[in-house]
C-alpha cells in the first residue's frame, strides 16, 4: 500500500506514509545515518527499528488529521524508496497561522536540485491549500547548502538563535529564517 500522495513534482511524490511503510523510512535513515549526523540529534538504536517507525508514522497520520503537522516522505516517482523528508511541524492557527519547516535529502540526491523542487512544491501546498501565512526554517550557520536553498526559495534571515538545538550531541547556534505567504 502506498501513502496518500499530497504533492507531486516533476521527479518526486510527497506522501504521508502509513505504518505499513515503516521499512521505507527506516531504510532512508539507516542509509543516510552518517550523512545526516551533522544536522540531526544523536539517535539511539531504537530509532532504526521497524516498530519505532510504525509508531512514528501512525503519529504523523494523527498529527496530519488534527492539522498540527504534515510529515512528508519524498519518494522517487516509482515510489520504491524515500529520497528525502519534508516536515511542516508545530502548525499554529489563530492569529499566527505559521509552522516550522524541517527537511533532509538522501546523500545520493544532493546537488541535483531535488530539495529546491520539493520545497517549492511543498511551500505552495502549505500556503495555497493549507492556508498558512508564515513558514519558519532554521539552519546551522555552516550549512551552506541549506542557506542557499532557503534563500533561493525566498526565505529571509531574521536573526541568530544562540545554543538553539542539541544536534549531534552539542548545543548549536541556528540562523532563523522565514517566508511569508504573499498570495493572501
Amino acid at each position: 500500500m502506498t501513502g496518500n500522495i499530497i504533492v507531486e513534482t516533476a521527479r518526486t511524490k510527497l506522501v504521508l506514509l502509513d505504518a505499513s511503510q515503516a521499512g521505507l523510512m527506516r531504510d532512508y535513515y539507516l542509509k543516510n545515518k552518517a550523512h545526516l549526523s551533522n544536522w540531526e540529534p544523536v539517535r539511539d538504536t531504537s530509532f532504526y527499528e521497524i516498530n519505532t517507525w510504525q509508531e512514528l508514522l501512525n503519529e504523523g497520520q494523527q498529527l496530519f488529521c488534527t492539522g498540527s503537522a504534515i510529515k512528508f516522505a519524498v519518494l522517487n516517482h516509482s515510489q520504491t524508496h524515500v529520497i528525502g523528508v519534508c516536515n511542516f511541524t508545530n502548525i499554529i492557527r489563530g492569529v499566527f497561522q505559521a509552522c516550522n519547516l524541517g527537511y533532509s535529502i538522501d546523500e545520493d540526491y544532493q546537488g541535483q536540485g531535488y530539495m529546491h523542487e520539493v520545497l517549492d512544491a511543498a511551500m505552495s501546498y502549505v500556503f495555497d491549500d493549507v492556508g498558512l501565512h508564515r513558514v519558519m526554517a532554521n539552519y546551522v550557520p555552516e550549512n551552506d547548502k541549506s542557506a542557499a536553498v532557503l534563500q533561493r526559495l525566498g526565505f529571509e534571515k531574521e536573526g541568530l538563535a544562540k545554543s538553539y538545538l542539541k544536534i549531534n550531541g552539542e548545543w548549536r547556534d541556528y540562523v532563523l529564517t522565514s517566508k511569508i505567504n504573499t498570495k493572501e
